[in-house]
């Protein structure tokens, strides 16, 4: 593959979202369909179901989570201004930079650099399989013309062939990722929320020495049960305070991931430090924690057969797309192709 670059020190590449193919990708999004409230529905706010996650910071969370997972590599962004599109070629045919900036909207980046370059590696990708469609005798331009769409389908099915894994993978799989398949815990909590917004820095500093106070005073009085209720009366910000704090039993998925990725890690008791959240300060006691079941080989097989299959066909299919990148003449563009970016499906 020949690339002709010329890289500004200041352009920024997070690959998040890959090689998505305009046709092929199924585009990402945090939106969820809404899921009716429970008969909790008056504490949501301190504990939001997944309907709550449809919510603007979702989006931004999941954004930002994808851009995390990937390496930051400055270099295979080219544009000779941050204010222009990127001249890149595929055997000397112009990447449309309408079509580019067209293609924006199904990349989601956490800046303009980023989502350009997902935006061009995507339409370059698209042009890498339509050579090989044209190129391949079984399919060719009247392929092409008739259903873009099928065409790819029909190269990649002749072209991706990946090993099915056999049952030895597949136990030595769940030996070496056994925590992944246990059930979740149930927990049994109430809580006293000191409500503060996520922007207020010195009010937060403030409500955390008063959330520490106050789990002092829970554990030194001498009816701890009693004084807790009382205090959530007192002082809480959510409507469970009315039931003592208490917010029922609590499964996975059900809180924001800050609040839950704390919750699930404590026993049962009075936890020694306030959990911060988007909310605020909460003073959590679990009153009951039945812990997760280790599931079994024979009951999981199935799911762990299917996805190191995808797993493998992803691998090929990523191999696929750098040969033909790397027959092709390419400029403008380094290509960054990885199983965790390249499209899916």
């Amino acid at each position: 593959m020949t690339v002709s670059t010329y890289n500004p020190a200041d352009h920024t590449t997070n690959n998040a979202h890959g090689n998505n193919h305009h046709h092929h990708v199924a585009h990402h999004s945090a939106a969820t369909s809404r899921i009716p409230m429970s008969h909790d529905e008056d504490i949501v706010r301190v504990m939001p179901t997944l309907a709550d996650l449809k919510k603007p910071h979702s989006d931004k969370a999941f954004i930002e989570k994808a851009m995390a997972e990937e390496r930051s590599n400055h270099s295979n962004l080219i544009a000779s201004s941050r204010d222009e599109l990127p001249s890149v070629s595929v055997n000397g045919v112009m990447i449309d930079r309408t079509a580019i900036a067209q293609e924006l909207q199904y990349h989601p980046a956490e800046n303009k650099e980023d989502a350009v370059f997902l935006a061009t590696q995507a339409l370059v990708v698209r042009e890498l399989l339509r050579l090989a469609v044209l190129n391949e005798p079984s399919l060719g331009t009247t392929a092409w013309d008739n259903d873009e769409e099928q065409a790819i389908s029909a190269l990649i099915e002749k072209n991706v062939t990946a090993t099915t894994p056999d049952m030895a993978t597949c136990e030595r799989y769940y030996q070496q990722n056994m925590a992944d398949y246990k059930t979740d815990p149930i927990m049994s909590v109430r809580h006293i929320l000191l409500a503060c917004l996520p922007e207020d820095g010195d009010e937060r500093l403030t409500l955390k020495k008063s959330a520490y106070a106050l789990i002092e005073q829970i554990k030194n009085d001498t009816n701890p049960n009693a004084a807790f209720i009382q205090l959530a009366q007192q002082h809480s910000a959510c409507p469970s305070k009315e039931q003592g704090g208490e917010l029922g039993v609590v499964n996975k998925g059900q809180t924001v991931p800050e609040f839950e990725n704390t919750l699930f890690k404590l026993e049962a008791g009075l936890a020694p430090s306030p959990i911060e959240s988007r909310y605020g300060f909460h003073i959590v006691e679990v009153l009951d924690k039945k812990p997760g079941v280790q599931m079994t080989y024979e009951q999981v097989s199935p799911a762990i057969h299917n996805k190191l299959s995808q797993q493998a066909f992803h691998q090929s299919l990523c191999d696929y797309l750098f040969m033909l990148a790397d027959e092709a003449d390419i400029e403008g563009i380094e290509m960054t192709l990885e199983q965790e970016n390249v499209f899916r499906g």
